[in-house]
């Protein structure tokens, strides 16, 4: 108790006063309209920093002939589509005016790295985000939490990336939490987890959808008990999640499966809801658009280098796509399409739509889809024993088919592996295109 009054009066004094402002705000203004308004103020303030010290954003305001400020939401439309690609291409104009700050690289499962400047304000404007959102779930700064993570390349190598181990175990001490090694779910090591978690009885745990969905699975598939008296609710983040998903965690571990949706570039994005199934967006940090189901942000907080108008390339279900406040659905990413040639026929094929079927199949733990050339998809999966890959074939041909009447046996290639390959991050890297 000493060392948690101490962390939060002094430590983390500024975080709390950010969750503090942040929660006041989103009680004060509750109306669709005066939420706009809000939006279009900050949105003029932080354009208007960009377009005078930001060397990128001049040539962009040039380029495209833009104006010094809008007046309503819908003038986002006039403004063109940045992508990841437009920032690969610009690193010298997007860095050339900056101090102090260090970068994120994206890439994910399927993408090429991209780099990103970040600002010590940033972190903190997202653990307000991400702790008022834990809040409507009853969680707070440094309650008991369970963690998979899958980020340990970032301590180094040699000595200093040992001492950057330790320094990280001693935080993980005094902020509560522990980490397990999203790298390895084992069959073995996913025994060692279940021991843990019993042991540990956390208030919350939060992890790759991919971890969490395998250590669920493994327990039920198992018929282990599990009954953690101090657990309030599952976080899933970073990788898309299903409603089997939601349902086999949920049904195993007896609490809620809250989504967090987010990317590294900019921080978390929206937060499940404890009132419905919506996905709500802050939106005194991002207005979100959507343009034929495709995700794109504006962010309104003071970032080193803001993101206005930028491409997700994640696909979503709303009802509003002027401004988005709250998302029905995140649907996957742009890439999860895959190509299956079908007699004279080049079938698009939801990648989520095949892991759900396959998912569903008794002791298959992962998944990775394979893009062959010439149309042709290869299907790797991982499972508690060894299985028939005709009777996995089959089942699966027999579901797929029900949306899909083309397909038939044969036109998908099958192997059970050992391990699926991650991404540096630890994420499950479930498409892999080969050339």
């Amino acid at each position: 108790m000493i060392i948690k009054y101490f962390l939060k009066s002094f430590i983390f004094a500024n975080r709390i006063k950010l969750i503090k402002e942040k929660k006041e705000l989103y009680k004060r203004i509750t109306a669709t309209k005066d939420i706009k308004s809000y939006q279009v103020k900050k949105f003029n303030i932080i354009w208007g920093d960009a377009i005078n010290n930001n060397s990128f954003y001049k040539m962009w305001q040039k380029k495209h002939n833009l104006p010094d400020k809008i007046n309503n939401i819908n003038d986002l439309k006039n403004f063109p589509i940045l992508t990841k690609k437009d920032i690969q291409n610009n690193q010298d104009l997007i860095f050339k005016d900056l101090k102090n700050y260090s970068t994120v690289s994206t890439g994910g499962s399927t993408g090429e790295p991209t780099k990103f400047p970040v600002g010590k304000i940033e972190q903190d404007l997202t653990y307000a985000n991400n702790y008022m959102a834990k809040s409507w779930w009853g969680l707070e700064p440094l309650d008991k939490i369970l963690l998979f993570w899958g980020h340990s390349h970032l301590f180094g190598s040699g000595i200093k990336g040992k001492i950057n181990q330790y320094k990280r175990v001693l935080s993980d001490w005094l902020i509560n939490t522990k980490r397990l090694n999203a790298y390895d779910m084992s069959i073995d090591t996913l025994d060692k987890y279940y021991q843990e978690l019993k042991t540990y009885n956390p208030k919350f745990i939060i992890g790759y959808t991919s971890s969490i969905y395998k250590l669920a699975k493994y327990i039920k598939e198992n018929n282990l008990q599990m009954q953690l008296i101090n657990l309030k609710g599952i976080i899933v983040t970073s990788e898309s999640v299903t409603e089997y998903d939601i349902k086999l965690i949920e049904g195993v571990f007896k609490v809620p499966c809250i989504i967090e949706y987010g990317m590294a570039e900019t921080g978390v994005i929206a937060y499940s809801t404890n009132n419905d199934n919506n996905i709500k967006v802050f939106w005194d940090s991002f207005i979100a658009r959507e343009i034929d189901e495709s995700l794109y942000v504006t962010t309104l907080t003071d970032k080193l280098f803001p993101l206005i108008n930028y491409q997700t390339d994640d696909l979503v279900k709303t009802d509003d796509s002027v401004s988005i406040l709250n998302i029905s659905k995140i649907a996957g990413r742009t890439k999860d399409i895959l190509k299956l040639k079908v007699g004279n026929k080049i079938l698009e094929l939801s990648g989520i739509l095949m892991v759900h079927v396959l998912k569903s199949y008794k002791g298959i733990f992962e998944i990775q889809f394979k893009q062959l050339p010439n149309s042709r998809i290869k299907i790797l999966f991982t499972a508690s024993k060894k299985l028939n890959t005709i009777g996995v074939e089959e089942f699966f041909i027999k579901n797929i088919s029900q949306d899909h009447s083309e397909i038939k046996k044969g036109d998908f290639e099958f192997e059970q592996v050992k391990n699926i390959e991650k991404t540096i991050a630890g994420k499950a890297k479930w498409i892999e295109k080969e050339k």
